[in-house]
């Protein structure tokens, strides 16, 4: 989320919408002629890019990964944008790997500008692709404002903002993926309204791989409830929700072992998603925070609120 101008209920959209508009098309400028490229100072780490002001400067989770992330872990950053998240925990941290999604190829170009002014570029793996419930193409909306292009018309035209044009993409399930690819201990998901879709494609990964998911919410001038949805997925995988400060760290529960032994029917029995015990940790260093991770129990479920988070 853009987040050098005022929140909602400050300003009007239009002149948000407005001030915004002007400040990527600057930062468009920047990125071609690569004229400043200054220090981005985070909860995270501190890295160079090529946006203006500072981004990501006190956001709350990107501090509480940096707190709760391994130091070894394999951290995967859909909805990447221009990777202030992949650069911010990737920095000080050479065995710590990120795999960033992002499927605007204008985007993706800013996140391999920004790459190239980190001497980090061997600890992130940029995928130029979306992420959703089916393996296919499909047609990603780009936004007057880009940090709001979308799968759906309806996002890339929150605040104000118009499509310029559509472009076709590639997108995966997190299903496929992972499949080919190192398996995540954590998952940031932050895609403007598409998080249902992402958690739809990745029954496998909540049944089996089971990471530990930090999820930026989007409710403003979405219709539906992304929300509800996103929170009827994690429950029915037997996550537990911890609600903060606009996202959520949804982390799984430990499963009795007699479902797995004839003692008992899982509760995604009806979904057909294949039942296993969860992979174990490739990272030895992390033990203690999977501990932490997963064993808030009854605490955590105790202070779920039910219903809408904000």
């Amino acid at each position: 989320m853009f987040e050098p101008w005022p929140t909602p209920g400050r300003v009007s959209a239009a002149a948000r919408h407005l001030a915004a508009r002007a400040y990527y098309r600057l930062v468009a400028l920047n990125y071609r002629t690569r004229l400043v490229a200054r220090r981005n100072r985070t909860p995270a780490g501190t890295f160079r890019c090529y946006e203006l002001f500072t981004r990501h400067g006190d956001d709350p989770m990107l501090a509480a990964m940096a707190r709760e992330c391994t130091r070894t872990g394999v951290i995967y950053d859909v909805g990447a944008n221009v990777g202030i998240y992949a650069l911010a925990l990737a920095v000080g941290h050479p065995q710590r790997r990120i795999v960033a999604f992002e499927p605007s190829p204008r985007t993706v170009a800013q996140l391999e500008t920004n790459l190239s002014q980190n001497a980090i570029g061997d600890r992130i793996d940029v995928r130029p692709i979306g992420l959703g419930e089916e393996t296919g193409r499909r047609e990603l909306y780009r936004s007057t404002l880009p940090e709001l292009s979308a799968f759906e018309r309806e996002g890339a035209t929150r605040w104000g903002a118009s499509v310029v044009d559509t472009v076709e993409v590639s997108v995966s399930t997190l299903d496929d993926v992972v499949a080919h690819s190192q398996k995540p201990d954590v998952v940031k998901l932050d895609v403007e309204g598409g998080g249902p879709a992402v958690l739809a494609g990745a029954g496998d990964v909540l049944e089996t791989v089971r990471p530990t998911f930090y999820v930026e919410l989007h409710e403003e001038g979405l219709s539906g409830d992304g929300v509800a949805e996103m929170r009827s997925l994690f429950e029915a995988a037997d996550y537990l929700i911890d609600v903060r400060d606009g996202y959520w760290r949804c982390t799984p529960t430990e499963r009795d072992s007699s479902a797995d032994n004839g003692g008992g029917t899982s509760p995604l029995h009806d979904l057909e998603f294949p039942i296993s015990p969860r992979d174990s940790h490739e990272h030895s260093s992390s033990t203690r925070d999977d501990h932490e991770l997963s064993g808030r129990g009854e605490h955590a479920r105790a202070r779920r609120p039910n219903g809408r988070t904000r």
